[in-house]
């Protein structure tokens, strides 16, 4: 009697070449998992890092303007002089906290993709000429001499949103305005690169400069500036230059910050650009 033959099941062979590239994928795959979880570990300690300098920053000013209204609902006799002086803290004091609250919330916006950018294309010279002129009269610049310096040659075209790039340029004027000494020069200036395909923006002061290790993460948003190189006087929240870097980089730019020969600090956006030959 013939018995019933069943079908051997036989496992496909697989040849080297593929156990191989099945092998690079599989690691390929993981160093991808591996950099992406690193690059997670990062983002979670920046954003520790930076709500604990935030909680810092904002426990200060109200600190202070706590007291100043303790004072004046004390029950003593103050003179007009205490009173203006307590009233003139809190007016300070608050200020330093719309900066904080305007700034965390700009910066937290600017990082959203789905917050967009109004580009067009702008002709880079006479923007920066119509800006240089429009900020030249700013109470917030005086006592300092500011400069501009773009050749009469330079015919560059940015593909740019307007209202960010002035942004970019308020915050790095006004930084160099806050650490420069009375009566020193602020340049604003602007090159073009050596292969014609960006324009580098840049401003120049003459303040006493950037400790070298700072460099390379000055625009972070957790960076913090050594109250030994922060002026009494300065307010603001810190994160104007990480603002100048965000905004940059939704540009497709890049930002550097170097020491000036002599003394000073340049700190610059180079954004890509098309020229025109003269």
């Amino acid at each position: 009697m013939a018995q019933n033959s069943r079908p051997v099941f036989r496992s496909p062979s697989l040849e080297q070449e593929t156990v191989e590239e099945l092998s690079r994928r599989l690691l390929e795959i993981t160093a991808q998992l591996n950099a992406s979880n690193r690059s997670l570990q990062h983002l979670q300690q920046e954003r520790t890092e930076m709500l604990a300098n935030l909680s810092h920053d904002l426990r200060a000013p109200l600190t202070a303007i706590r007291s100043a209204v303790d004072y004046l609902t004390s029950g003593q006799s103050l003179s007009a002089q205490d009173i203006e002086g307590a009233l003139t803290l809190i007016d300070h004091r608050t200020g330093t906290l719309e900066h904080l609250i305007r700034d965390m919330y700009e910066l937290f916006t600017l990082e959203d993709p789905s917050h967009a950018f109004s580009f067009q294309e702008l002709d880079a010279p006479a923007f920066l000429e119509e800006y240089f002129y429009t900020a030249l009269p700013d109470s917030h610049y005086a006592g300092h001499l500011l400069c501009l310096s773009v050749s009469q040659d330079l015919h560059a075209t940015l593909f740019a949103d307007p209202g960010k790039l002035i942004r970019i340029l308020d915050n790095l004027l006004s930084n160099a305005a806050k650490y420069a000494p009375a009566g020193t020069k602020i340049t604003l200036s602007a090159a073009p690169s050596a292969d014609l395909t960006s324009l580098r923006i840049s401003v120049t002061d003459e303040g006493p400069g950037i400790p070298p290790e700072d460099l390379e993460r000055i625009f972070n948003r957790t960076y913090t500036v050594s109250s030994a190189r922060t002026p009494g006087s300065a307010t603001g929240s810190g994160l104007g230059l990480a603002i100048v870097k965000t905004i940059t980089e939704r540009h497709g730019g890049t930002v550097s910050c170097e020491n000036a020969p002599g003394a000073g600090s340049i700190f610059s956006v180079t954004l890509p650009a098309k020229f025109l030959q003269s």
